[in-house]
């Protein structure tokens, strides 16, 4: 059952090294890979359990009959990666800076299923009459009748009637207003030969639970803003990007020439949606604090666009990457329907391809993330997802690339929600912020003078902390140098910066500036606090990769434990003692700010004297 595998990795030596490369031999005793599906492989049957009836019919929900077995429908195969044991290690050594990054082709040739296991699957799946309809690497989609779909995968699909008004997982309010409505769904765990079903994750399409789910989710995608006009929570002056480097130390790095040359940062878009580039050209020429420099790539992929208006929220996400990166290249990501075309939009397929782009094609030095899902309805409904989604984050970790995530602007749990930006879903924190290999960016307010400059900074009482239901604690959470970090389970945010401001104006009011449609908005959200925190990463022109291994071991006194023992940094961190999204901001770890917020020239002094002491 055991067989010894001598792999021989040529690694990306990281940048800046000396070293033209590093050669690290890995001797290892593999176990027969197990993926995060069952298998059985002594019966030859593998079992995909990520798409059993627990996860596909909601409880409550009444059978009506059987599906009509020549209705035509649109599925896609989740395939996972080979070789996981070997990930697992690889990847534990390249998180915690003690082996050198892959390149996203090494990683694909090591972990991605081969071309002759995919043409094997695709053919199997023809001969039950299934039409191949599209390879997007990962992801193999078909279309066929609802009776070739169940033979093919030894399952039966019926109409299902769920009567309720809200959904529920965990025993708890989940998603409100939502219902009743009808859906198919699959009553039997779907099966396949060993031979062909190995590397399979999931199936997406075999029920149509997600699409009625979806608007839901794509709500919360919107930023919240206002025009730029009088009114209680209308700041009477802006709080501007040059007020924010002034008090955060980001001048001191401009001064030192830190303006991220050579780097770039990638942005999720909205799936089905575009940008105006002239606004953000706009915004960099009125609010520019040094010249930039850097580019601007705004990349489409397919082209069913079902928004009429541009994304407000990918706007302030490169807008505000860029200024504070003056010399990044800015990337902003669109996956337009690409995936299967306009019938499989709904079931987060381009939300997720975009991710695969980025680590694939772009490879870039940060991923800014600002487009989110419910961690709590992934776990419950879409485990498929939600497990594809953390390989690409693996693979992103694996090739040096920093990714942060703004964890959400609706308090703790996601149960304070500021009452101008109400959403329909509670109990749950955000993924991929939950995500090990991601940080998640909490948010602060910052209180400006009558003239604009900012005098004081809290903790934003609608910033979003919880506790995953998915990941257990880490490593970097066991061993931290915070006070207070939690030891129970995975739990964010892992750092906060500006998430709203102004001058005499509540924590839902509106102060930072916007240019969208050509016009002055303002706006408040974490939804900023993510991308002006991937620009300081930036400023470090390196390639960080995983982040929280480095920043929960830098004390708040600026001691810092390196993967070579201790070394004496900055005070990066500025500890919140203040600000209440249901829990309340204390110094040390807190569900409002987790560590805190930060110094930008000390923090990214210490990343460097990490980076160079791993």
């Amino acid at each position: 059952m055991f067989k010894n595998v001598l792999f021989v990795i040529l690694l990306r030596p990281k940048m800046m090294k000396s070293v033209s490369g590093i050669i690290i031999t890995i001797l290892v005793l593999l176990a027969p890979f197990l993926s995060l599906v069952t298998i059985n492989a002594s019966s030859g049957i593998y079992y995909i359990y990520t798409n059993s009836p627990q996860y596909s019919i909601l409880p409550g929900s009444i059978y009506v009959g059987p599906m009509p077995q020549n209705y035509t429908i649109e599925i896609a195969v989740l395939l996972n990666f080979t070789n996981y044991n070997i990930l697992e290690q690889i990847t534990n050594l390249i998180s915690n800076h003690k082996m050198g990054y892959l390149t996203p082709n090494q990683f694909r040739n090591l972990f991605y299923p081969s071309e002759s296991y995919k043409q094997a699957l695709i053919h199997y799946l023809e001969s039950y009459g299934l039409t191949f309809t599209g390879d997007y690497g990962l992801i193999l989609t078909f279309n066929g009748t609802v009776g070739q779909v169940e033979k093919a995968f030894h399952t039966y699909i019926n109409v299902y009637y769920y009567p309720n008004s809200n959904i529920y997982w965990f025993g708890q309010l989940g998603i409100a207003d939502v219902g009743p409505f009808y859906y198919y769904a699959n009553n039997v765990t779907p099966s396949l030969p060993y031979s062909v079903g190995q590397y399979v994750l999931g199936i997406v399409g075999i029920d149509s639970l997600d699409p009625h789910v979806y608007p839901v989710i794509k709500a919360s995608w919107t930023v919240a803003m206002q025009k730029a006009q009088g009114g209680g929570i209308i700041s009477p002056v802006l709080v501007t990007p040059s007020a924010i480097a002034q008090y955060f130390g980001f001048n001191k790095l401009y001064q030192a020439g830190y303006l991220g040359q050579g780097t770039s940062i990638a942005i999720e878009g909205v799936p089905e949606c575009y940008v105006n580039a002239s606004d953000i050209y706009a915004f960099w020429k009125e609010f520019a604090i040094v010249p930039r420099t850097g580019g601007l790539n705004v990349i489409y992929l397919g082209n069913y666009i079902t928004s009429p208006w541009p994304s407000g929220e990918n706007e302030l996400d490169a807008e505000w990457s860029g200024i504070f990166a003056p010399a990044a290249n800015i990337y902003v990501v669109f996956s337009d329907g690409y995936v299967g075309g306009p019938a499989m939009v709904g079931y987060l397929l381009n939300y997720y391809y975009e991710y695969y782009y980025m680590v694939n094609y772009i490879d870039p030095n940060v991923i800014s993330i600002s487009v989110t899902v419910p961690e709590s309805y992934m776990a419950a409904y879409y485990p498929a997802m939600l497990w594809m989604i953390h390989n690409i984050m693996i693979q992103a970790v694996d090739e040096g690339i920093s990714v942060v995530a703004a964890s959400g602007d609706w308090g703790y749990e996601s149960d304070y929600k500021p009452p101008n930006y109400m959403i329909d879903i509670y109990n749950t924190i955000w993924y991929p912020e939950s995500d090990p290999y991601v940080t998640s960016v909490g948010g602060i307010f910052v209180n400006a003078s009558s003239t604009g400059q900012i005098v004081g900074i809290t903790g934003w009482d609608y910033s979003t902390g919880g506790t995953s239901v998915v990941f257990p604690a880490q490593n970097f959470e066991l061993t931290s140098l915070i006070p207070d970090t939690p030891t129970y389970a995975r739990t964010y945010p892992d750092i906060a910066f500006v998430a709203a401001g102004g001058y005499n104006i509540p924590e839902f009011g509106f102060g930072l500036p916007l240019i969208f449609q050509g016009q002055l908005y303002l706006w408040y959200g974490t939804s900023g606090a993510a991308p002006m925190t991937a620009a300081m990463v930036a400023l470090t022109g390196l390639r960080l990769g995983d982040l929280n291994t480095i920043l929960y071991h830098i004390s708040y006194s600026g001691l810092i434990e390196t993967p070579q023992g201790y070394v004496n940094g900055l005070p990066a961190w500025i500890p919140i003692t203040s600000g209440f999204n249901g829990m309340l901001a204390h110094y040390g770890w807190n569900y409002v700010t987790g560590p805190g917020t930060y110094n930008a020239y000390n923090m990214v002094y210490d990343l460097r004297l990490y980076y160079f002491n791993a």
